[in-house]
């Protein structure tokens, strides 16, 4: 992200993920240009597309973090293998 260097505020915030493409944030910081997702969960979350799945998407592991430029019209999605996980999210702008 040092290209995309925050100037003016971020947004924290807190989404379960479950078997289904879930989208993370639930909606997304107006004007976002990076995100930083964390895994608080015990199990991999899988991130992607609105058709990601566990064969395909990218994988974050229990306690890891995964940080990206990315602007507000791009959603980022997560779904885990069973039951439900939780993500932490901070978006700068």
């Amino acid at each position: 992200m040092a290209d995309n260097i925050i100037k003016s505020r971020i947004l924290q915030s807190a989404r379960t993920i479950a078997v289904t493409a879930t989208a993370i944030p639930a909606t997304a910081l107006v004007g976002r240009s990076s995100i930083v997702i964390q895994n608080t969960g015990s199990a991999t979350i899988y991130l992607g597309s609105s058709t990601v799945t566990v064969a395909n998407g990218y994988p974050l592991a229990a306690g890891a973090a995964f940080s990206i430029d990315l602007g507000e019209k791009v959603v980022m999605y997560g779904i885990v293998a069973s039951g439900t996980e939780t993500v932490k999210i901070i978006e700068g702008l």
